[in-house]
Parts: C-alpha cells; structure tokens; sequence
C-alpha cells in the first residue's frame, strides 16, 4: 500500500500560507509562516490591489501545540490601493485566522471564552496555563468587554438560564435565541420582574404566556396543598 503525505501546511493554515520554520524549546513552539498571496481588497472602496508596497511581520498566539505556548510569526503584505478618490492608501493584507491587530488566532480567542464561561476569570486563567495558553485575568475580563450581544425584538423562540458574574455575589439572567443557541440579551439580576419587562418589549415571545401560565399553576398547587392540610388537620382533630 503507497501512502502519501499530506499538506500540513494547507490543514492547519489554509493554502494562502507556507510554514517555512519551526523552533521549539522546552516551553514554547515558534511557527514562521509566509503568506503567498499576491493580491488584497481595499475595506473602503472595496477595489482590488496587487501593487506590492512592503511586508509586515505580526506575531500571534495560537492554540498550544505539545501543551505548549505557540506562536505565529507571520509575514504578510501590504498593498498600495490604486483608487486615487480613496481615502485609504496602504491596504494591510487580512489574515483567515485572526482579525486585525488581534494577538491571538481565532480558534484560541474561542477556547479562551469557552473555558472561562465555567470558571472565574482568575481560575480560568490558571487552567489554561495548564495546558499552553499564556493570558491574564484581566485580559480574559477584556476580552469580555468586547463582546456585542444584539437583542432581537422578533425573537419567537428563546431558552433562559442564570449565570454567575462573580460567584456567590452577582448573578445574570442570559437569554438565548433557540434557532442557532447565540446570547441574546443579559439582564442584570435574575428576578422575574426584570424578565417580564423584557419579555413586554418583545411582542413575538411565546415565553410570557408560558410563564404566566406556570405563576398561576403554582398559585393552584398552593391552594390545593393548602386545602389538602386543612381536611387532613380536620380530620385528625375528629379522630
């Protein structure tokens, strides 16, 4: 049987990009990546540039490999943009695995929230030291702030859980779209008149007939539970 090797290059990074080296030490893997593309669209105009004008280096830390820091030193071009009306001139090459000015992959920014959706942002940030992720408390706080929830006031259908801000202090109520599970909305607290004020503003939610029709089942149960003391205090008292 003839085996043949695979691309790895093109697997882990796509096939805009070469890795030409890789440095590995006791603690850290270094991966030296060259982007081979040959062209780049201007984000203002949207025309589309090949004139070379230089190169730029961007390190970016990427999922541990070996359970170990990893970095991405990638070379990557800038375009001059040839649409003399535009207001941006050097058109900076974007990357497929990381955003602009982003120090850190995509993937990794992602694990990142993932694991410290479940733990504080200190103990998020000792667990994944564990495992090769080199990040702060405080970035991981950061990197939250940046987060933008839109609300949706045509939601239909939508699932509600209680998350904890700071354990054991500050709780939240998170609201979730159940078409493609994606946050909603976060309201401070997690009281029932908070989520109705909520649920009024979004005229589409089947949730408050739902929960008014669970308010006024408790309120059933209560009395029956109560008339259900009463005849058995009744009868007791008669024998």
């Amino acid at each position: 049987m003839k085996y043949k090797e695979l691309n790895i290059n093109e697997k882990l990074f796509g096939k805009d990009y070469l890795v030409y080296d890789w440095v590995e030490s006791g603690e850290e893997i270094h991966i030296y990546i060259k982007s081979k593309s040959c062209k780049a669209i201007c984000p203002n105009c949207g025309e589309t540039s090949s004139f070379f004008h230089a190169t730029y280096v961007r390190k970016i830390q990427a999922v541990p490999i070996h359970l170990k820091t990893t970095y991405l030193h990638v070379t990557a071009y800038k375009y001059k943009c040839l649409n003399e009306s535009c207001e941006t001139k050097v058109i900076m090459e974007t990357l497929s695995f990381a955003s602009a000015s982003q120090v850190r992959t995509t993937e990794l920014t992602s694990l990142i929230l993932t694991v410290s959706i479940f733990l504080s942002n200190e103990g998020a940030s000792k667990v994944l030291s564990f495992i090769g992720v080199r990040i702060s408390n405080d970035t991981i706080k950061r990197i939250y702030d940046k987060i933008i929830i839109e609300d949706n006031p045509e939601v239909e259908a939508e699932g509600i859980d209680d998350v904890a801000i700071r354990k054991g202090h500050t709780y939240a109520t998170a609201i979730y779209d159940l078409n493609d599970h994606h946050l909603i909305a976060l309201l401070e607290g997690r009281d029932a008149p908070t989520l109705k004020i909520w649920l009024k503003e979004h005229k589409k939610s089947n949730l408050l007939h739902v929960i008014e029709q669970v308010l006024m089942l408790r309120q059933l149960m209560k009395y029956c539970l109560h008339v259900l003391k009463w005849q058995t205090d009744f009868i007791y008292f008669k024998i």
